[in-house]
């Protein structure tokens, strides 16, 4: 039955045999299609990651001692850290090694979506009472976001967190 709607289709009959050529075609426009698909795979999927971590990672790996000496001392300074995002706005808690809340610090941030760089982004925080608010909320979605506070020229602690922030719910508000 199968057979006969196949024939149908393709017009094969006792006047229009198939040949060599037909299944020639057939064949290739199989693997051409195959291919296009790969290649067009390829494209999206290098276009929304770099792959960049770092610049030069032979350069990196030589500082990688200094990198492991400056993460002991920062855990000997620092004793709570807290980077939260309600409704989407970061806020970033820094207690120092007493327990008390570390003022007149100059935070940074960077944020970025896992899987591009399209939507990269510095993000500025201002001192608000007993935390450091950023200036601008983050969209709804998955985040990597790299915090540093520096003390002047001294960096006093960097970290990266993975952040997902739910989008707006029905009475406006926004989760982590």
């Amino acid at each position: 039955m199968w057979q006969s709607k196949a024939m149908r289709f393709l017009r094969i009959d006792d006047e229009h045999p198939l040949t060599g050529w037909h299944v020639l075609v057939m064949v290739a426009l199989f693997f051409a299609i195959v291919i296009g698909v790969n290649i067009t795979l390829a494209i999206f999927a290098t276009g929304t990651f770099p792959g960049l971590v770092v610049k030069n990672s032979y350069v990196a790996s030589q500082n990688y001692n200094a990198v492991l000496a400056e993460a002991r001392a920062q855990s000997e300074k620092v004793t709570g850290a807290q980077l939260t995002a309600n409704t989407g706005v970061l806020e970033f808690r820094l207690a120092d090694a007493s327990g008390a809340f570390w003022r007149n610090l100059d935070v940074t941030a960077f944020a970025g979506r896992p899987a591009s760089d399209r939507d990269d982004r510095a993000i500025a925080f201002t001192q608000t009472g007993e935390a450091y608010r950023a200036d601008a909320a983050l969209p709804a979605g998955r985040w990597i976001v790299e915090v540093e506070a520096r003390n002047g020229d001294a960096v006093v602690f960097r970290h990266s967190q993975k952040l997902s922030i739910k989008s707006a719910g029905k009475d406006g508000t926004a989760g982590q």
